[in-house]
């Protein structure tokens, strides 16, 4: 939760802070919460990759956002310890599977009770659905919507998040949100669209 940072702060200061991978392709965006591309991409094999996360980043949780493949075998064999949920979307451009957000941020949620826990958010290639879930993932742990973004985009340079918004409209219906609530949600979501080279997404 927000109130939390100083024990889940944001990358930024540490070797491992904005546009420094921990391996060959994920990021670090908070003590509880790394965005990347496919634990197969890359030249090394998916057991160093994942060995590394968990010994010296202590990831807990994997949240795999794809639909064309699953990783559930592969994590099982290699770190039975680390729990595996694949919460899939199609990167299409009309949008994002009916139930997605639910799925991936129910797991996340659940997860982050725990003191400790360490969650990676991926997709294929990093750049669309992985960081679009993990912003949804810091909006139900109380960022603001703006931040957020930065937070990820900064962390993660090639991040696009372009189902940002539909995580934010997801949020803020799921939560009851007010009329004033909403637009000043979406005006901070704008302002951090403006800071990293414009928008992003692939529709209104």
């Amino acid at each position: 939760m927000v109130d939390e940072q100083d024990q889940r702060r944001p990358a930024g200061s540490e070797a491992d802070g904005p546009g420094h991978p921990v391996w060959a392709n994920a990021h670090r965006v908070t003590d509880f919460l790394y965005v990347g591309g496919s634990l197969r991409s890359g030249d090394a094999d998916p057991a160093t990759v994942i060995g590394e996360l968990r010994g010296q980043h202590g990831l807990t949780h994997i949240l795999d956002c794809r639909t064309e493949t699953s990783d559930a075998g592969l994590v099982a064999a290699i770190a039975p310890d680390v729990v595996y949920h694949q919460a899939g979307t199609e990167d299409d451009a009309d949008g994002t599977a009916e139930g997605w957000f639910d799925s991936g941020v129910a797991f996340a949620r659940e997860a982050l009770t725990v003191p400790g826990s360490v969650l990676l958010a991926h997709c294929a290639l990093g750049q669309t659905r992985g960081p679009s879930m993990a912003y949804a993932v810091l909006l139900d742990q109380g960022y603001d919507p703006g931040e957020a973004l930065l937070m990820i985009t900064q962390a993660r340079p090639q991040a696009k998040a372009h189902y940002a918004e539909h995580a934010l409209e997801w949020h803020l219906t799921r939560t009851g949100a007010s009329q004033a609530e909403r637009q000043a949600a979406f005006e901070s979501l704008r302002a951090a669209r403006g800071r990293t080279g414009g928008w992003h997404h692939r529709r209104h």
